[in-house]
């Protein structure tokens, strides 16, 4: 293990150790496997991973996040909660994910308090820092830990000892809800979603791994990786593509010649004026 990943790792022990008890934000992604296997590691029986259930998540995502707990022996929760009930949530202005995530771990620390747990601790790396994510400051707000940011861990720190240990997530491609696919000012309904979910599932079981349908109803924007692999295989599944997206009600099909990038529904201009 490289010398400067071991040293943030013993300091990440370190920092759960103190903690003496927590619940884990947890999504099944690679930043949160990670964290639930270190505080387990640490910690035992005094901690656990909660999954909370959402529209936003699509099954497929959960099913993984339930077999990777279930493979390592991780202790998970899972609570459900329809995000589509609240408007500040629906109506999806850019401040969106502020609200999100501050009903989502209310939520959280209903269950902590009932459980017995002291301390909520979540995911986030020093990555995350530098995007726009207004997330941060609900959870900052609500004083919930995030210890990776503390043990100084990026992104590829954390791949890189995940395999390491063995992790089935190491290699897993970056993952956000659903609702990011649909363009800020936008209402965001559970037929968005639905067509979302599907036209995504399609397109990994083609082969693709890191990439977006972005929601411009009645167009869907496709973003993937730039390669000659995938610039092949959407050729190749062009018509099968065309056809199953405009089956699930998109009338254009278009593909995104800047390619994949996270948050690129970040990039609008009024956004950038907003922030």
């Amino acid at each position: 293990m490289d010398n400067i990943i071991k040293t943030k790792y013993d300091n990440l022990l370190q920092i759960l150790n103190d903690l003496e008890n927590c619940l884990v934000a947890y999504s099944g992604g690679v930043d949160s496997a990670f964290l639930l296997f270190a505080s387990y590691e640490v910690l035992g029986d005094k901690t656990s991973g909660i999954l909370i259930d959402t529209p936003f998540l699509p099954k497929s995502e959960k099913s993984c996040a339930l077999k990777t707990a279930s493979q390592l022996n991780l202790p998970l929760i899972v609570q459900e909660i329809n995000l589509l009930q609240y408007s500040s949530i629906i109506r999806n202005q850019p401040n969106r994910c502020y609200f999100c995530k501050k009903i989502l771990f209310e939520t959280i620390q209903e269950v902590a308090n009932q459980k017995n747990f002291q301390l909520i601790i979540e995911g986030s790396n020093t990555d995350d820092l530098n995007d726009f994510r207004p997330g941060i400051k609900a959870i900052q707000e609500m004083g919930i830990k995030s210890p990776l940011v503390d043990a100084g861990f990026t992104k590829e720190e954390i791949r890189q000892i995940s395999k390491e240990k063995n992790l089935p997530t190491w290699d897993k491609s970056s993952f956000s809800c659903l609702a990011t696919r649909i363009p800020y000012g936008t209402d965001i309904t559970s037929e968005h979603l639905s067509r979302i979910e599907k036209a995504e599932l399609f397109l990994n079981q083609l082969g693709f791994s890191q990439f977006r349908v972005r929601d411009h109803y009645p167009i869907a924007r496709i973003e993937i990786l730039l390669s000659n692999k995938n610039f092949a295989r959407i050729c190749d599944y062009r018509r099968q593509i065309v056809e199953r997206l405009k089956s699930l009600g998109y009338q254009w099909v278009t593909l995104d010649l800047e390619g994949y990038r996270s948050g690129s529904m970040n990039e609008e201009p009024k956004i950038r004026e907003l922030t």
